[in-house]
């Protein structure tokens, strides 16, 4: 007979029941928590991890930047250097000097056969420098550049500047042969400066520039590193195992990526080869300063959870629920957008980093709409937050089952697809475009939304770690491009094009700037007469110098002169430039040459440019006699009549008129004998057709030409003589003038004044 259970019994089970759920629930919520706290870790890690590494490549960019541009310096002033510069060492010491001064160099050296040369701005200028008393970082830097080579110095402390520097090394060439090594000595605290900006709105980041050896060379003026540590490793903290793995990568060229705990506290260290001697950027900071915030929130959850599972003890079933409830919240609140319900952009990011690593093809979109703000102050937050779930509601409807979208801050949406076929992906952004311009409330208003899509994709890119970081810094330049029309745009991302375009960007936003601050510089070559050699005229050239003093060269940046019409202000800005150094001349009571000046389609054609040109000749008191019009054949084309009333009409000003480059493309015979120019120029491929081979055609070709120039009375003159064959050969076939080279590179005017004129211009005249 069984006896019914007690109260008592019923109770035992009951709490027997009790406990055995209570520890299997709390087992449970453990785990999970366990597994949370994880991810919330991993979270946290790969967060700290990508800012650190983007802030050291920030500042890799920059020493590198620095770099290039003392290289770029020293290459500009080489090249302007001949054997007779170099030879006459008191007038290129003081070149050297003047050079040094111009460019903010501590110093500048130039060692060649027996000689070297030392200046410092605080020193002055020191000869006959013996190369065995030099530093052996520079020798050692000195002696590569005399190999052929650019080179850079390590870091080493100079007894004579009082401070710590580095040395670019740069060879001069000259006749296919290295002459001599010119180089410039750069304040290491230059580097050190770059280190003391922040590249993030945090400002987390400071970083020191180590050796290969892990020796310190330059110290950030943040952190609290001690100032008696010599070198990375000299770290009681550094443990045996972390500090091997620090040299291997060291050693091998690597970056890497690691975690130091110091009384309790976490440092992340970073090691970024710089690409330069074997130089490091060495970035230490705690993974709180890293993330800011973030790390109190994620910290705080994780905090919350060991406060969960102790109530759990006492709140079993309850305490279980909420432990669940608030674990699914903060996965959602880590990975989803609260708006659209989709992914945010670390959740985005995720998906992309795992795609990643599937090896399939694939395409990255973001898409933006203009001027999003005011959706805000027009229709009000609610309405513009109904406006971004209804692009997600678009967004999920229209992308494939394995394509996926996040959402950032604002109106930026990225688009996971998996077509690489511009076509398809442009068709498919813009229908995605006009979905969303149906959305109900847009429809019933008059506002007018217009978007813009940036793109790029896995063609032909490298797979790896850092592809999801490098697809969205493309897709962002893409976007940025797409936004600067006021139109439904689609823009697909291209390294060529990103680099024409940053240059076209520099010019079109300077070349204002420039012409009002006078960087477009007046450079001449001469024309000598074949028959007596003696000089017979000049051609001005224009050069852009900036003012950190690089060269651009016509050939980078008329051809966008001539598209957006900038070349017509400086065609004229020019034509005045050769009017003032002639009047220069006669006013220094020198027998003036005449100058050929280019002159563009666009100006030429101007309706008051020959009263343009009167008044600048009265203007300098000039004869116009001694300005001569250079234009290209082009202009004739289709044209001929109104192109020679043209030229009759500068002809009775008393201008001279030449037709350029002719030999180029398909010149005619027929043109040149229709037009009434004064002169013919003779491109120098022509020359080359000529010299190669004994091409005995080319010959009989431009001895005739020659032979109808002279029926016609004009003067003619040769581009490209390189060699005393070149110039025998041109005399030979019966041409006026020679230019080229063999004579003379384009020069400065004063340099110009100086070696042809025998004048020195005026300090004020540049």
């Amino acid at each position: 007979m069984n006896r019914p259970e007690t109260d008592e019994t019923i109770i035992q089970r009951r709490t027997r029941r009790i406990t055995i759920t209570a520890v299997v629930v709390c087992a449970v919520i453990l785990a999970g928590g366990s597994l949370i706290y994880v991810l919330l870790q991993n979270i946290l890690n790969s967060t700290t991890d990508s800012r650190i590494m983007t802030a050291s490549e920030e500042y890799r960019n920059n020493i590198i930047r620095l770099v290039e541009s003392d290289i770029q310096i020293l290459q500009t002033f080489g090249s302007f250097l001949g054997e007779e510069d170099v030879a006459d060492e008191e007038a290129f010491s003081e070149k050297l000097y003047e050079a040094n001064k111009k460019n903010d160099f501590l110093g500048m050296a130039y060692f060649g056969s027996g000689i070297g040369i030392m200046t410092a701005v605080r020193g002055g200028v020191e000869t006959g420098v013996i190369f065995d008393t030099l530093p052996e970082e520079l020798k050692e830097a000195l002696e590569r550049a005399g190999n052929g080579e650019i080179a850079v110095s390590d870091i080493y402390d100079s007894e004579n500047m009082g401070e710590d520097m580095f040395a670019v090394c740069v060879p001069v060439i000259m006749k296919e042969k290295v002459m001599g090594v010119i180089a410039a000595a750069d304040s290491a605290s230059r580097v050190g400066g770059l280190f003391s900006e922040y590249f993030s709105s945090d400002a987390y980041s400071f970083v020191h520039l180590v050796g290969k050896d892990g020796v310190f060379r330059i110290r950030s003026r943040e952190g609290s590193l001690s100032v008696d540590a010599e070198s990375v490793f000299d770290n009681p903290y550094l443990d045996e195992e972390t500090e091997e793995s620090m040299k291997a990568a060291m050693q091998d060229g690597e970056s890497g990526m690691y975690t130091l705990r110091v009384n309790g506290t976490r440092y992340k260290i970073y090691l970024e080869p710089v690409g330069i001697n074997n130089w490091y950027l060495f970035c230490v900071n705690t993974m709180k300063e890293v993330v800011g915030s973030a790390y109190w929130v994620i910290t705080g959850a994780q905090a919350a959870f060991i406060i969960i599972l102790a109530l759990c003890i006492f709140m079993i079933f309850f305490a279980f629920l909420f432990v669940r409830s608030n674990s699914r919240r903060l996965l959602r609140a880590a990975y989803t957008d609260p708006i659209t319900g989709g992914c945010n952009l670390s959740g985005f990011l995720k998906k992309l980093d795992d795609a990643c690593g599937h090896g399939t093809q694939f395409s990255v979109a973001a898409l933006n709409m203009h001027q999003f703000k005011f959706i805000n102050e027009i229709f009000g937050k609610e309405q513009a937050d109904r406006l971004l779930d209804y692009i997600g509601t678009i967004l999920r409807d229209e992308l494939g089952k394995e394509e996926f979208f996040g959402r950032d801050t604002g109106d930026y949406f990225y688009l996971f697809l998996l077509e690489t076929a511009r076509n398809e992906v442009e068709m498919k952004l813009h229908k995605i475009m006009r979905k969303i311009k149906q959305a109900p409330f847009l429809e019933r208003s008059s506002y007018h939304v217009l978007f813009y899509c940036g793109v790029t994709d896995t063609e032909g890119q490298e797979r790896g770690g850092e592809l999801p970081s490098r697809m969205m810094t493309q897709v962002m330049f893409a976007l940025d491009k797409a936004g600067e029309t006021r139109q439904d745009n689609v823009w697909f991302y291209d390294m060529q094009l990103h680099e024409k375009e940053k240059r076209e960007n520099y010019i079109e936003s300077h070349m204002h700037q420039a012409l009002e601050k006078e960087e477009f510089r007046l450079f001449l070559q001469p024309k000598m007469n074949l028959q007596d050699g003696s000089l017979a005229g000049a051609e001005a050239l224009v050069r852009w110098i900036t003012d950190e003093g690089k060269m651009m060269f016509p050939g980078d940046f008329i051809p966008l002169f001539e598209k957006n019409g900038f070349c017509a202000r400086l065609d004229m800005y020019m034509m005045e430039c050769v009017c003032r150094h002639i009047h220069q001349w006669i006013e220094a009571g020198v027998q003036p040459i005449p100058i050929s000046v280019n002159q563009s389609k666009l100006l030429f054609y101007e309706a008051d440019y020959p009263n343009r040109l009167r008044e600048l000749v009265a203007e300098y008191n000039i004869p116009a006699g001694l300005v001569t019009l250079e234009i290209l054949e082009g202009l004739a084309i289709g044209n001929v009549e109104e192109l020679n009333e043209r030229i009759m009409l500068l002809q009775k000003e008393g201008f001279r008129v030449s037709m350029d480059d002719f030999g180029t493309g398909y010149s005619s015979l027929n043109v040149m004998g229709a037009l009434k120019i004064d002169e013919l120029k003779l491109d120098r491929a022509f020359l080359m057709e000529i010299s190669h081979e004994n091409n005995s055609r080319q010959r009989v070709v431009m001895e005739m030409v020659m032979a109808l120039t002279r029926r016609l009375q004009i003067a003619t003159v040769a581009e490209g003589v390189e060699t005393e064959e070149n110039e025998e050969l041109i005399r030979e076939l019966g041409c006026d003038m020679g230019q080229g080279y063999y004579y003379s590179r384009p020069i400065s005017a004063e340099d110009f004044d100086r070696k042809f004129m025998k004048i020195t211009p005026p300090a004020s005249d540049r």
